[in-house]
């Protein structure tokens, strides 16, 4: 059965309806944030990036992050009014929180504590 391994809130600013999660350690990433955005979607992926769009301008976003040791069990989305799910993977266990107004803010989500390798998470909003 799995386990919740960490639990992590966040308060993530929406500038043009956007924001972003990237690999802390974004030096070789292919295409940094903003780049490529892709307005269409509510989540879109780049290697080593997730793209979320808000259906607000400009507000700050609560995001909570889980870590799970394996996948996490279905949850009740029926209230939620978007959603959806895309694999991350992260080489430094850390995540920078990217807004399109303010560019990187200084926040930090931490996929793993104490060691080094790829961790997966589980993004959950309200509806």
């Amino acid at each position: 059965m799995a386990e919740l391994v960490h639990k992590q809130h966040i308060d993530a600013d929406v500038g043009y309806n956007a924001f972003g999660l990237q690999e802390s350690d974004d030096a070789d990433l292919p295409v940094p944030f903003p780049d490529d955005f892709d307005y269409a979607a509510f989540l879109s992926t780049h290697p080593g990036r997730l793209d979320i769009i808000s259906g607000g301008h400009t507000h700050t976003a609560a995001v909570t992050v889980e870590v799970w040791d394996d996948p996490p069990p279905a949850q009740d989305r029926s209230g939620w009014d978007e959603q959806a799910e895309a694999d991350f993977e992260s080489a430094s266990g850390e995540v920078a929180v990217w807004s399109m107004s303010l560019g990187r803010t200084g926040d930090l989500i931490t996929l793993i504590q104490g060691a080094s390798g790829a961790r997966s998470g589980q993004l959950c909003g309200p509806g």
